[in-house]
């Protein structure tokens, strides 16, 4: 049985931060990471925001140097997962029958695909993007295919639509919502954002549930809907959102919620255990709700407080996050918590607005900015810290886009300015 100080389930972005932040406060305890994957840790945007489209060679997408594992003293167990954990004994026991103890515990396994199970589903040719061989693989599919139908209104549908599109392949989006991210913006913006998409290139077909997958020789070659529409292709992508992987959580006596519940410090109900990234469900204390957050930024920041506070620190995880990407040379930026929101206001007007801002009983809670400066992301970020019922009062500064969001933070921390 292998025996190590620090624990951490996940080699991804939560993980190499937590590494960091246990480096902070001890230079020396043994750190083990188990990985499912061979891979030091990768960005996971990039695979669909450049790697597939041939503009990032594979080594500009790692996020760690080759020596990180050596130079931090660190073993690596790749190619493996956690079977389950026994957190009286703190012992996990892998995938490959093998055995570790542990002192303390990071959860930060990240998602899976969800996957279909429709008729059909087991058909080649059907693609799921998450991991680095997963966009191997399409990029690989994409040198022969001609006409792509990509399966999920999601970040990944829209952004591995996009990827297709930009190598040259006809592409179609399917989507269940009536326009892109519509659980993240009001439809005024998603509309626009589906106009960009259909103006390079990309052909929407919104509210259409994929019913059944055919195929020939064991090839799919179109989907059905249920609305009866009959869409052919050669290369099928699927974004239709993902699973936590936590299911070795059974009997833990872990607290499970929608994720592995965590307070302020990322501790779990369980003494010395702690989880960070996509499977945290956490106490968010700037916006005042427990929530997750599946993005890169937010599992390197939660990675680090989590390591520092497995290390001896005793530090509140508080951080407006953000996330952004690229449509077609369009940026947009995602920040706070835009799925929390009930009220809009909207940057902007018809039919290039500039973004939107989320409200929740009154409070901003997140934005999407596009195409925004600098001084816009950093401003969006300390009015949601700032965030009270007060703001709803500056409804048309919001919404006017040449209004300076900082001069509302500067009136907000002085009402003399």
């Amino acid at each position: 049985m292998e025996k190590t100080k620090y624990l951490i389930l996940g080699a991804g972005p939560a993980s190499s931060w937590a590494v960091r932040g246990i480096r902070q406060e001890d230079k020396e305890g043994d750190i083990t990471i188990v990985g499912r994957e061979p891979y030091r840790t990768y960005s996971l945007p990039l695979l669909s925001k450049g790697f597939i489209q041939g503009r990032y060679p594979e080594e500009k997408i790692f996020l760690v140097k080759e020596d990180f594992f050596e130079s931090n003293k660190v073993t690596f167990v790749n190619n493996n997962g956690a079977s389950s954990l026994n957190s009286e004994s703190k012992t996990v026991l892998l995938e490959s029958g093998e055995e570790i103890t542990y002192e303390k515990l990071l959860i930060c396994t990240g998602g899976s695909p969800l996957q279909f199970t429709i008729p059909g589903s087991d058909l080649r040719r059907i693609y799921y993007l998450r991991t680095l061989d997963d966009a191997k693989k399409i990029k690989a599919a994409s040198e022969s295919a001609k006409e792509a139908v990509v399966i999920g209104g999601s970040f990944i549908g829209v952004e591995l639509a996009a990827a297709l599109r930009e190598l040259g392949l006809s592409v179609k989006l399917l989507m269940m919502e009536r326009y892109p991210w519509q659980t993240l913006v009001p439809e005024a913006v998603g509309n626009y954002l589906a106009q960009l998409l259909e103006e390079n290139g990309v052909s929407i077909y919104a509210q259409e549930k994929v019913v059944e997958i055919a195929g020939r020789n064991g090839f799919a070659n179109s989907v059905t809907t249920r609305s009866g529409g009959v869409y052919e292709g050669d290369l099928f992508g699927v974004g239709v959102g993902i699973r936590l992987n936590i299911e070795f959580l059974k009997d833990s006596n872990i607290e499970i919620g929608r994720g592995v519940r965590v307070n302020q410090y990322l501790e779990t109900n369980v003494s010395d255990v702690y989880a960070a990234g996509d499977v945290a469900e956490f106490n968010d204390l700037i916006l005042g709700t427990v929530h997750l957050t599946g993005h890169i930024e937010n599992a390197q920041f939660q990675g680090r407080t989590a390591g520092r506070n497995m290390a001896g620190g005793h530090e509140e995880f508080s951080q407006v996050t953000a996330y952004d990407t690229e449509i077609f040379g369009t940026m947009l930026m995602f920040i706070g918590a835009c799925d929390l929101g009930t009220e809009y206001i909207i940057r902007g007007g018809e039919p290039q607005p500039r973004g939107s801002f989320s409200f929740k009983d009154g409070k901003l809670v997140g934005a999407l900015l596009i195409k925004p400066g600098g001084k816009e992301i950093r401003a969006v970020r300390e009015l949601i810290e700032l965030s009270d019922s007060t703001l709803s009062s500056y409804k048309d500064r919001f919404s006017d886009p040449d209004a300076a969001l900082m001069d509302i933070v500067k009136e907000l921390k002085d009402p003399a300015y």
